[in-house]
């Protein structure tokens, strides 16, 4: 019978403890949304609708992420940029303006990564940054029309990382099927 080495039963205890239950958990634990509160800006009905098409394409890639499928997720993060270039921004304020072009160049450097990658961790890893972006474009331009859930990995290198996504129940983009239920909802959008 061969046994197992120290190093190999380290792992798995870590990766048992750090996502506890929720990989078997088909209903995650919800955090309480925060109160809500009126935009900072004011826009325009245009801008909501194509962000809320710029947004069907980041859970697109997140999909193919989960999928771990790395040309889709390619295709996913070109498409994305097409549609985010399409957000009317022409009757913001130039703060506003400010903002989304500062979420826009985060989006676009990282999505142009995820096309290029060939490497599915590669592509993860951008997505971590460009993830970051879209909850903080999607916190100030919002709400949006449907409710969307920020969702945290508590493996993610060496700390945890966020994700935006229409439904409560955890799929993650950052470790596909190794750990896809590994996860937690952190607050509603």
């Amino acid at each position: 019978m061969k046994l197992l080495s120290p190093t190999i039963i380290l792992s798995a205890l870590l990766t048992l403890f750090a996502c506890g239950n929720e990989i078997e958990q088909d209903t995650p634990t919800t955090i309480p949304a925060e109160p809500e509160t009126s935009p900072v800006f004011e826009y325009s009905e245009e801008f909501l609708d194509q962000l809320e098409v710029a947004m069907d394409s980041y859970f697109q890639l997140s999909a193919a992420l989960v999928d771990s499928n790395p040309e889709d997720a390619a295709d996913q993060s070109v498409i994305l940029v097409n549609n985010l270039d399409l957000v009317p921004t022409i009757n913001l304020d130039d703060q506003a303006r400010n903002d989304f072009d500062d979420y826009y160049q985060v989006i676009s450097s990282r999505a142009s990564e995820i096309n290029l990658a060939d490497d599915i961790e590669e592509q993860r890893y951008h997505f971590e940054y460009l993830s970051e972006a879209a909850i903080d474009l999607v916190e100030r331009f919002g709400p949006l029309e449907y409710t969307v859930y920020v969702q945290r990995c508590p493996m993610v290198r060496d700390g945890s990382a966020d994700w935006l996504s229409r439904h409560e129940d955890i799929l993650n983009p950052y470790h596909g099927d190794r750990m896809l239920r590994c996860g937690s909802i952190v607050r509603e959008l």
